[in-house]
């Protein structure tokens, strides 16, 4: 703030802005507005979270143990956690290059005012004192003073109000802010840092900040991990070196392979490659994803909201027809208007495509067109005022008219009426007097590809809501186009002034006219309250509100500033097939890692299990070595695991995470505990020796690992069905020829037998399990603490 006060400013005037010889000073000084993109992590916070976790730190304290006592072939499972590391870092480092190269493509754009001329520049090369032309649309980009023009504001993206603020020149506009009528020239009063959003942290993105329900859960899952693995491994090393009196290196190595048996190593990694390797394919598939958890979240919504125009439509507005209501030729206010209004948006654009701009009239006042008002006026000195806009806001009153309007939208174009007074314009106020001179209709065209992505919502039961300011007659037109289920029922949002109103609609009806800014928030926050996950699709300022409120929201890249900067996802090419790719893409995330978890809590639930065996049940040490362990999870879940995360699975996601997850890695971890135990008791029967009860321990565990892969590999793909043969296959050729290397030893025929039996038992032991589990999370449903227990596992997946 003190270079700020040292440095002269300047005041240019709205016409002329900085010179160019004042910009190149204030570069020279570095007075820009550094523009930091809140899409991705910088390369040194990657670096920082992928290294310094829980469960590396521990990691490294074993590899330091395992050194000081001079176990180094048992130092092979470090080679693990050093590829997860490389192989996570690697991925996320593509993935960063990837869309920061796409973020520049939608990063958005000042138009300034320099040396008289106007010039397009990125937000982060705005200087100080520029001068910046804002129109609807835009968000803010540095704090700035109104000079000359008039805005109406909306402020919620920073102060959380959602009312619309009116700007006039000497009044001040926060940084975050956006356009939603109006035109203005404003120069800027603070860059940067001293920007207000950055002041108090809060950007429209900031905001907007969501967790993932599967980072959560598992994060709650390694947790508790975390809370047992250390006081687990003092216990470990108290019993094997003091009660059974194992030398202080046997004694380390064996609670080392205890706490390596732990650790779910990989787990959060698979999740992470799932997630990345999701962006960058959607990132070459035409959409930029800005919050990652967004493709999770629009995997599981219930009802996705779209906007008509530039959704479901291509936003290309074109002029059709006009239909007189007067003898009076509307042909030369209309010229006039197009040369005198400010308006950018797209129905004026086309209708300036038919009525080139003419300033044979001279203006005196003028009324930005606001999605709230639906209409927009010019009053002309001596020609009086003349009015744009839908005619059941301008004539309220006037049935014949407002069914007259309904008539013409039945074609699913966009009806507007021109309308003139002779009385001037007060504020924005509608002029009395006014009469109706004219229809204008204007037509959109509906995307490709629209009609088959909403079947597809349709047949896994995700509702779809149109909703838009247009007519209810035009959006249900357009909507039937595009296979919108129940499209012929329809309602003017405008009628419903009640909340009871509006809620008891969305449970009725699925398209929606004359639907306002507020009532979109409004809407999308009562669909949540009634238990569903919100998607809302959206390209307009109108639809800032809806997109900041909803669970997961979608701009459009030819969208405005504001809904691109607070959405989670941006189609490049606006088109609404990618949105079904993301939500294929989040259900393989899902689906995938319930999978693999299931197979890593399955290893942490049985290590867990014959760790407190060992303490309290076993007069033997830890049944495995860290060489036997990195064989066992390697074929077992490592490899299978990174197969698993990546493979196409587009089911609709069903249950709940946890639950889904402990139903089957609880059977399948207990069913290697109980197999394990057994073989232990039968020791003095099979006449093993410690190194052969090893072997069988390896054994079992494999065999239950690859019925654990069996039961989430069901139902068999090809992919599927090779990763399995493979890791048998794999397993079977290093017991073959690397048996001595992975500490294998060779058992009796006997012992063979006993191993095979216990194998063979397994599945009924895994179904008994599986049995006991639905018959324990039932019990839980019935009884007032297992509710309890129940909402409080629901609560960890979000």
């Amino acid at each position: 703030m003190a270079i700020m006060e040292e440095l002269e400013r300047y005041y240019p005037t709205s016409e002329e802005g900085l010179t160019d010889e004042q910009v190149r000073e204030r570069v020279a000084a570095g007075r820009v507005n550094e523009y930091t993109s809140n899409t991705t992590k910088s390369y040194g916070r990657i670096l920082w979270e992928h290294l310094f976790t829980f469960f590396n730190i521990l990691n490294i304290v074993l590899l330091v143990l395992l050194l000081a006592v001079g176990a180094y072939k048992d130092l092979v499972f470090m080679i693990i956690v050093v590829a997860n590391f490389l192989v996570g870092v690697i991925q996320e480092f593509s993935a960063k290059r990837t869309l920061d190269k796409l973020s520049l493509i939608v990063a958005a754009c000042v138009r300034v005012i320099r040396s008289g001329k106007k010039h397009t520049v990125r937000v982060g090369e705005i200087v100080l004192d520029d001068v910046m032309e804002l129109v609807a649309g835009n968000q803010i980009a540095a704090d700035a003073t109104v000079l000359s023009g008039y805005l109406e504001v909306n402020e919620s993206l920073i102060s959380g109000e959602s009312d619309v603020i009116i700007k006039r020149p000497g009044d001040f506009l926060y940084s975050g802010s956006f356009v939603v009528s109006g035109n203005a020239r404003a120069q800027v009063e603070h860059i940067g840092a001293d920007n207000y959003a950055n002041q108090i942290s809060k950007s429209a993105k900031e905001q907007k900040k969501r967790k993932s329900e599967l980072y959560s859960t598992l994060g709650t899952i390694l947790r508790v991990i975390s809370y047992i693995i250390i006081p687990v491994g003092v216990m470990l090393f108290y019993k094997q070196n003091v009660i059974l009196n194992l030398l202080p290196e046997e004694a380390v190595v064996k609670t080392v392979a205890g706490l390596i048996g732990m650790i779910p190593e990989g787990l959060i990694l698979m999740t992470s490659i799932a997630f990345v390797g999701s962006v960058i394919f959607l990132a070459h598939d035409h959409t930029l994803v800005q919050d990652m958890y967004g493709i999770e979240t629009l995997a599981r919504v219930d009802v996705i909201c779209l906007d008509k125009t530039g959704t479901l439509t291509e936003g290309k507005i074109a002029f059709q027809n006009i239909i007189p209501l007067t003898d009076v030729d509307a042909t030369t206010a209309l010229c006039n208007i197009c040369g005198a209004s400010q308006d950018e948006n797209a129905t004026m654009t086309a209708i300036r495509q038919q009525f080139p701009a003419a300033h044979d009239w001279k203006p005196e006042a003028l009324v930005p067109f606001s999605s709230e008002r639906k209409y927009s006026g010019v009053c002309f000195a001596n020609e009086g005022t003349y009015m744009l806009g839908a005619a059941e806001f301008l004539f309220p009153q006037d049935e014949a008219l407002k069914e007259r309007e309904a008539e013409i939208a039945e074609d699913g174009g966009r009806v507007v009426l021109l309308a003139h007074s002779d009385a001037t314009l007060q504020e924005n106020e509608i002029p009395s007097g006014l009469c109706p001179l004219a229809f204008l209709l204007l037509s959109d065209n509906v995307r490709k590809d629209t009609k088959d992505t909403l079947e597809y919502f349709d047949r896994y039961d995700v509702e779809i809501k149109i909703i838009s300011g247009d007519h209810p007659k035009t959006v249900a037109h357009i909507a039937q186009q595009s296979g919108v289920k129940n499209a012929e029922r329809y309602v003017d949002a405008s009628t419903l002034e009640t909340e009871e109103q509006l809620s008891q609609a969305l449970v009725e009806y699925s398209v929606f006219g004359r639907v306002s800014p507020a009532q979109k928030k409004q809407m999308v926050a009562l669909m949540k309250q009634q238990g569903k996950k919100v998607a809302m699709m959206g390209d307009g300022v109108n639809d800032v509100l809806a997109l900041k409120e909803a669970d997961c929201s979608v701009a459009v890249a030819s969208g405005s500033d504001a809904a691109k900067n607070v959405s989670d996802i941006v189609l490049m090419d606006s088109n609404l097939k990618h949105l079904l790719h993301v939500v294929e893409d989040g259900r393989k995330i899902i689906n995938n890692i319930q999978r693999v978890a299931t197979l890593f809590i399955s290893k942490t639930v049985y290590s867990v299990l014959l760790a407190l065996a060992t303490l309290f049940l076993f007069e033997s040490a830890y049944p495995f070595t860290p060489l036997q362990l990195v064989v066992t999870s390697f074929v077992t879940i490592g490899a299978p695991s990174f197969f698993l995360a990546l493979e196409p699975q587009y089911d609709r996601v069903k249950g709940k995470f946890i639950r889904n997850v402990l139903g089957r890695s609880l059977p399948g971890g207990l069913t290697i505990t109980v197999a394990i135990i057994l073989i232990n008791y039968l020791v003095p029967l099979l006449a093993a020796t410690p190194d052969e009860l090893a072997a069988m321990c390896v054994y079992l565990a494999v065999a239950g690992g690859m019925w654990v892969l069996v039961k989430v590999s069901v139902p068999f793909t090809w992919i599927r069905r090779t990763v399995l043969i493979g890791m048998i296959g794999l397993f079977t050729i290093g017991v073959i020829f690397m048996h001595d290397f992975f500490e294998i030893s060779a058992i009796t025929p006997w012992q063979i037998v006993a191993v095979a039996v216990l194998c063979g038992v397994m599945p009924l032991l895994m179904m008994f399990f599986e049995w006991l589990a639905r018959k324990m999370f039932a019990w839980m449903e019935k009884r007032k603490t297992g509710k309890k227990m129940l909402h409080k596992l629901n609560s960890m997946d979000g």
